[in-house]
């Protein structure tokens, strides 16, 4: 960008990495764990994040970010109006719907932002995510905060959502998972933090102790609504066979249609929310990993597991049917997809 103002890492917060080409690269590093990102609005929160969610790729030189690194494992996820999702347990964030609505396997066609958010959630633990980076600004704020009034207002026995703000600790300690989350409007997460970073003027300042000090000064008084210990599933079964049904009714035509839009088939699947994506070689690769999928017999335990041994290969393209150009896409990004297919099939497996 022009004019653009250089980043200089917090020195509470400098790492230097060893990198093979260009020596020793000394700036800030993110630790495992729960960090927010926080400050006033246009002071660069939501470009920080931005940078660390197209960081799960290498820069090409000259782009202004080729020396910033994220886990490759890292999902971007935020609320998600309208979409599908298939036969997935939402126990640890959703519970005791209205009318006996069961979530322990749940499906939708229509899913509200909180449900949406949950799902992605959950969808992005069985496909192997390492890091969720969230925007509170593209969040369904029920989903993540419920403060100490509203709390007081609706009791938690009229409230089926369990917030983010009460699970983030759960899913580190036991899951492992790390969380990024760009915060404004809530201070209830400074509880849970680790690591607090606040952006101002477009430059990073390690505020956790302070954060930790306003903790103290003043009480939220908010009751944890996790009444539980965060449950385990296993992966979902999908079948395959949906898959070659889909592609003899549109005559076996797979391509991307930009960056937002993959025909399979007959089916048109929406990827506009799939940030993380990159280009549309990579959308007609996830197209082709489907393909191979629907050549399996019947019901598989555990797709995720399927998609990472047709890539893990270096010569993973060698098995690809030669069909336009291929970029090689992220098993959470090919699994984000085929959740999105409105004709995907899968089963919980108990």
């Amino acid at each position: 960008m022009k004019d653009a103002i250089p980043f200089v890492s917090p020195d509470s917060l400098e790492v230097t990495l060893e990198t093979p080409h260009q020596g020793k690269i000394v700036g800030m590093g993110i630790s495992k764990g729960i960090t927010l990102i926080v400050g006033g609005g246009f002071h660069g929160k939501s470009t920080l994040l931005n940078a660390l969610e197209k960081s799960v790729y290498n820069h090409i030189p000259g782009d202004g970010r080729e020396n910033i690194v994220s886990s490759t494992e890292a999902v971007k996820i935020k609320a998600e109006d309208g979409r599908c999702v298939h036969h997935l347990n939402l126990e640890n964030y959703i519970n005791h719907l209205p009318q006996q609505g069961d979530t322990s396997d749940f499906s939708t066609q229509d899913a509200s932002g909180s449900t949406s958010q949950a799902a992605w959630l959950q969808e992005s633990v069985e496909a192997g995510a390492s890091t969720l980076l969230i925007d509170e600004d593209t969040s369904a704020t029920n989903f993540m905060i419920r403060d100490r009034r509203m709390q007081a207002l609706v009791s938690k026995g009229d409230e089926p959502i369990t917030p983010l703000v009460d699970r983030i600790g759960q899913l580190h300690s036991d899951l492992g998972i790390s969380t990024i989350v760009v915060m404004g409007g809530s201070g209830d997460y400074f509880d849970v933090a680790n690591t607090v970073i606040q952006m101002h003027d477009y430059q990073p300042i390690d505020v956790t102790l302070k954060a930790k000090e306003v903790v103290t000064q003043f009480p939220t008084g908010r009751e944890n609504d996790s009444e539980s210990a965060l449950k385990t599933f296993k992966p979902r079964s999908f079948n395959a066979n949906c898959l070659q049904s889909i592609l003899a009714d549109g005559k076996y035509r797979i391509n991307a249609k930009g960056l937002h839009s993959l025909r399979f088939g007959k089916e048109f699947v929406d990827l506009s929310s799939l940030e993380q994506l990159e280009s549309d070689s990579e959308v007609n690769a996830i197209g082709w990993l489907w393909f191979l999928l629907a050549q399996q017999p019947s019901w598989n335990s555990n797709p995720s597991k399927a998609f990472a041994q047709l890539l893990d290969s270096p010569n993973w393209y060698a098995a690809m049917p030669a069909q336009g150009d291929l970029a090689k896409p992220r098993v959470v990004d090919v699994m984000a997809a085929l959740n999105r297919m409105r004709k995907s099939q899968f089963k919980v497996n108990h």
